[in-house]
């Protein structure tokens, strides 16, 4: 099981810690951008992990999908999407149901690069716009990639979650 409301609590604590470890500090106001921009550098990661494009200039890709890797960047941008609620106050919108988390399966996604790149729109638009709803379809456009298109189990996926969120409060 998910424990969205637990993770948003530690995710938290994990961001007032690592921002007391920038090399560079980040203004109070720009804190929202430093977030949004890992964010989506992570999002972009896990798309070429996934192999979800095909390089248009010479660059390395990985070879084949490695499940391991892609539950572990799934992870860090699940842990992202957390950070982001916590900054920007918006983290009623971050817990979720079983029932809700059963209705994804209804419509499968068959090509990933339009889901990535909706989950991506849908993110810019959160931060320009300030729109919680943008930033709640993005999240819910997530999760679904993952539980049903990646095919990740909630339990690998909690057991990841919290890795991830350890690794960083170490």
């Amino acid at each position: 099981m998910l424990d969205f409301a637990g993770y948003l609590r530690i995710a938290r604590a994990v961001h007032v810690d690592m921002s007391y470890g920038w090399a560079t500090p980040v203004k109070r106001d720009d804190v929202p951008l430093n977030v949004y921009l890992n964010l989506d550098v992570a999002l972009s990661e896990l798309m070429q992990v996934a192999n979800v494009t095909q390089p248009t200039v010479p660059m390395a890709m990985p070879k084949e999908s490695d499940a391991d890797a892609i539950l572990k960047s799934y992870a860090q941008v699940f842990v992202l999407f957390l950070q982001t609620a916590n900054i920007m106050q918006w983290t009623h919108l971050m817990v979720m149901e079983e029932a809700d988390l059963a209705k994804f399966s209804r419509f499968p996604q068959r090509q990933l690069g339009h889901q990535f790149m909706g989950i991506k729109t849908m993110l810019l638009n959160s931060y320009h716009q300030k729109r919680q709803s943008d930033f709640s379809h993005a999240w819910r456009s997530f999760l679904k990639l993952g539980l049903v298109e990646l095919q990740l189990s909630p339990e690998a996926l909690d057991a990841q979650v919290q890795k991830t969120l350890q690794m960083a409060n170490d």
